[in-house]
């Protein structure tokens, strides 16, 4: 995304579209492997923030621990707007146990999910032979994606870090919901354990996101790849783009080989399960209880019946 994308400029985002582009290699076997890598004891802390003011700061710990994993985040709003700052759930991987566990510390409720749903979702999602896919109708667009390594090292804590620059160029036709331009990622990337414990070697995939304006064409997006160099954990990185929007930059806090402890990597005491969604995941704002469940079917119930009323008065007017 352009831009400096706070808190308070959320709530004005028309519409965002993500596009996830496999630039090259087969696609996942339904018997997807996974990789349960052995790391000593590690804490990465980076912290992101953006060059302009009053822009929201993000921090984030990445925890290894042997197969386990877990990923915090907190993001310090700007000051004025009232909000102080705000932990976002907690992500544990457990590749032995083929697992995730996501925590919510404010609310202590916790959902646990098999590692085979996030191989299989992406197959889900895709859409059958006898459906519509999105019609693509509007101007052309070209992104081009070249990633460089410029062969230089440095060792960081337990880490051999490489220096990696990637250039996107966006060429887009008049109307086009992108905007034309260039950016740029310079920074120092590290090879750690795939979040998720799945296996990709020989795959690549990127998201790419925009704004669309409502009523306006899906844009003909074609993505075309230069450069091989392959990406990691950004320890440092500066994002710039040609049109002196503010830069972010990924800055390394701290590396530590302290040893941690297995609670770390445990749902803690006093948790409580979180509350399913119908159509998966969990709503870790609220527990499992059966109150939480009637209230969420009834939800369900309403949204479904309004968008049967919505196409029925649509078809009769």
């Amino acid at each position: 995304m352009r831009g400096n994308l706070t808190w308070t400029s959320l709530p004005f985002a028309l519409a965002a579209s993500f596009l996830a582009v496999r630039l090259h290699g087969q696609a996942p076997p339904a018997t997807t492997p996974l990789v349960a890598r052995n790391v000593p004891d590690v804490t990465i802390t980076t912290r992101r923030t953006f060059d302009r003011p009053n822009s929201t700061v993000s921090t984030e710990i990445l925890f290894l621990k042997g197969v386990w994993q877990r990923h915090e985040q907190t993001l310090r709003f700007p000051a004025g707007i009232g909000v102080g700052p705000e932990q976002m759930p907690v992500r544990i991987t457990r590749c032995d146990e083929r697992r995730t566990i996501d925590l919510n510390p404010a609310m202590r409720t916790f959902g646990s999910t098999p590692l085979e749903h996030f191989i299989a979702r992406p197959r889900r999602a895709r859409p059958a032979a006898n459906d519509n896919p999105p019609v693509e109708t509007g101007a052309n667009v070209k992104i081009t994606i070249d990633s460089t390594d410029t062969g230089e090292r440095r060792q960081v804590g337990p880490f051999l870090a490489r220096h990696v620059i990637t250039t996107r160029t966006t060429v887009a036709e008049p109307g086009a919901n992108a905007r034309a331009g260039t950016s740029v990622q310079e920074g120092w990337d590290i090879d750690v354990p795939p979040a998720d414990c799945i296996d990709r070697t020989g795959q690549e995939w990127i998201l790419l996101a925009f704004v669309e304006r409502p009523g306006t064409p899906r844009d003909r997006v074609r993505v075309e790849r230069r450069g091989t160099a392959p990406r990691g954990y950004p320890i440092e990185e500066t994002s710039r783009w040609d049109d002196d929007s503010a830069a972010s930059r990924v800055t390394l806090v701290e590396i530590s080989e302290a040893p941690l402890d297995e609670a770390l990597f445990t749902i803690p005491a006093g948790y409580r399960a979180a509350l399913p969604r119908l159509h998966g995941g969990f709503d870790l704002t609220k527990p499992d209880t059966l109150a939480n469940r009637l209230a969420s079917y009834w939800a369900e119930a309403e949204a479904w019946t309004r968008s049967i009323v919505s196409v029925w008065f649509t078809r009769s007017g």
